[in-house]
């Protein structure tokens, strides 16, 4: 019964590990109330004001780096989407912040994952790359 043992501990393995990932996928660290700052996009420092607030029900608003925005916040099949992203279309006169718009935007739009990092949370897309990273609201 040797074979039986290590397919049970395989199985057991395989389990341990989708709880982990599912952990890791959940959106219960964005919690209602918690506001951020977001510190990167894609790996570079965001222009200074851009934020992330999680409000009842998986709302999600703040400031890009041009314009205000909105969306829900779901998980499904421990995947974590934020959708349904609206944002105003007020002009972004400077070339930098403009471009920071829209990659923010993209990798908004990319989120699957959320993970504790040393400064906070780092959203992620379904390949793991950290696509924007959020410090607590008054963290450095």
């Amino acid at each position: 019964m040797p074979i039986t043992r290590a397919l049970a501990v395989l199985a057991a393995t395989a389990a341990l590990a989708a709880c982990q990932d599912a952990g890791q996928r959940s959106v219960a660290m964005l919690r209602p109330g918690s506001s951020f700052t977001v510190a990167r996009i894609d790996g570079a420092p965001a222009p200074a004001g851009v934020t992330l607030e999680v409000g009842e029900g998986g709302r999600v608003t703040g400031r890009a780096p041009c314009n205000r925005y909105s969306g829900q916040l779901t998980e499904s099949g421990g995947a974590m989407t934020v959708s349904g992203v609206v944002m105003t279309r007020m002009a972004c006169a400077d070339a930098d912040r403009n471009l920071a718009e829209t990659r923010f935007g993209m990798a908004l739009g990319s989120v699957t994952a959320a993970r504790r990092t040393g400064e906070g949370i780092a959203l992620a897309d379904p390949e793991g790359r950290e696509r924007i990273a959020l410090v607590p609201a008054g963290g450095s």
